[in-house]
């Protein structure tokens, strides 16, 4: 997040009333290039001062290089440092380029430490280093501190920049020093409480604090239990928790207890999206992209899809297998017979592995339920399972009834001849759908005991795994009981 809200300035008055990014793209957008090409800086820089930093930033993502410069070069450097936050790390990367040293020092010393963190940790390491080294010594040493954290930790999500205050502090001398410093902090509806040595003692509103009598000590109107985050603890974490108690920003704190920074909303729903992506494209059957599509190149992207596709097509394998050795055993009247009906099997046990596995999936996700809780799923799943198998199955025998007359133009043969058939598709179907309802229970459930991500198990994945498991129950029962009920 930008380093606070930009205020309403004089210029905000020369947006024309219900447009933004709309009215930039499609009355201004044409224009760009041609008020850059006659060098009407000033005129350019009126239209852009005139927009919020998402309207520029939704400008500056369809611009080229150097004309992206000369947007940033036009923009006051608060409103830059907020644009630059937020364009895509193909578009910052752009920027490093066309910037001089001291126009991108003066952006970066500007941003938000936690989106100064997102954008080092993304860079190759000697590029992440030298724009360190363009920092201020205060700010160096802030981008240091956090980057010293693990990989996908709250540490490497959290900004230094919120407002402590001290319990022994009276209302009027909290809100005397928030005027002070709430320019240069992240967000002041929560403030922290800590003790002489920088421990956590609890957090209280602002609005908490203006409602509260001028001499009023803060220690006495705070409860001393204050929710906080492990500098260390997975940033999934955060979102959990700023989920469960539906808090603006949440407070960071080291082993010790120190409070060393705080995680945002809009932070937590930047991770959210990230990881609700990556379980999109892992259901998919593709490894996770980190940039977006058009931004992933022709190579990368096939890294990424190319080796699923490919395990996906030796799993595929094994159902050939199996089918090969079932016409070893069958006539090829009865192959033929079986294999008829062999998608209409396959698909509804496929359709309902995958409903159960989204079901769990989103269940883990959600904190709805825990591996632990396998044996209740268990016992569920096979009543639920069960009783879909039985309406399924019964509607598969119809539906094979009818799809056999009319194979042999409808009086070619007996409802006795085609009722073997018939009732062979239902009991495949009802037992194929129970064995998969249970399987896109479980697999899930299995992945999550084993600190893997259940998203996997979802769509190609299960579909593989069901094409096999449907075949080999298919057939099995199909020949079974037309040797037995055509005898």
């Amino acid at each position: 997040m930008a380093r606070g809200k930009r205020h309403q300035r004089p210029e905000d008055d020369m947006r024309p009333q219900g447009q933004g990014a709309e009215m930039l793209g499609n009355a201004i957008q044409p224009e760009i290039r041609e008020l850059i090409a006659a060098k009407e800086f000033a005129t350019l820089k009126e239209y852009l001062i005139a927009l919020d930093s998402p309207d520029v930033a939704e400008l500056a993502g369809d611009l080229d290089g150097e004309e992206l410069g000369v947007v940033f070069r036009l923009l006051p450097t608060e409103i830059a440092a907020e644009v630059f936050a937020l364009l895509e790390l193909e578009k910052q990367e752009r920027l490093l380029e066309v910037l001089s040293g001291e126009a991108l020092a003066d952006i970066l010393n500007e941003m938000s430490p936690d989106d100064r963190t997102e954008l080092l940790e993304e860079l190759p390491d000697d590029v992440a280093a030298r724009l360190i080294g363009s920092l201020s010594p205060d700010e160096r040493r802030v981008a240091i501190d956090l980057l010293q954290y693990p990989e996908e930790s709250v540490g490497r999500l959290m900004t230094p920049e919120f407002v402590a205050i001290e319990a022994d502090a009276t209302v009027r001398g909290v809100l005397d020093h928030l005027r002070e410093v709430a320019p240069q902090k992240e967000t002041i509806n929560v403030l922290y409480v800590v003790d002489s040595a920088g421990r956590l003692v609890d957090d209280i509103r602002l609005e908490d604090l203006v409602l509260a009598e001028p001499d009023a000590v803060v220690g006495d109107i705070i409860d001393r239990h204050p929710v906080s985050l492990s500098a260390t603890a997975d940033r999934e974490e955060a979102v959990d928790i700023i989920k469960k108690y539906d808090a603006v920003a949440l407070p960071v704190v080291d082993a010790a207890g120190l409070l060393v920074g705080i995680v945002t909303i809009d932070d937590a729903m930047d991770v959210a999206e990230e990881e609700d992506t990556e379980d999109f494209q892992k259901m998919a059957g593709v490894a996770a992209l980190e940039e977006p599509y058009f931004a992933t190149t022709y190579g990368e992207m096939l890294r990424k899809r190319l080796p699923w596709l490919a395990m996906l097509f030796a799993a595929e394998i094994l159902t050939v297998l199996a089918l090969t050795n079932f016409q070893n055993t069958l006539n090829v009247a009865m192959f033929a017979l079986i294999v008829l009906f062999m998608p209409l099997v396959n698909a509804t046990a496929g359709n309902t592995g995958s409903q159960m596995a989204g079901l769990v999936i989103r269940g883990l996700a959600v904190r709805e339920m825990e591996p632990g809780h396998w044996w209740r799923i268990l016992m569920r799943e096979l009543a639920l399972g069960g009783t879909m198998g039985v309406i399924l199955g019964m509607l598969g025998v119809a539906a094979a009834m009818i799809l056999l007359s009319l194979s042999q133009a409808g009086a070619a043969a007996s409802d006795a001849s085609q009722w073997p058939n018939a009732l062979a598709v239902g009991v495949s179907i009802a037992s194929a759908v129970i064995v998969a309802n249970i399987a896109g229970a479980m697999i899930p459930l299995l992945f999550k005991r084993l600190g893997m991500d259940p998203a996997v198990t979802s769509g190609p994945f299960l579909a593989s795994i069901m094409d096999i498991t449907g075949v080999m129950i298919y057939f099995s029962i199909a020949s079974g009981m037309l040797v037995v009920l055509q005898s």
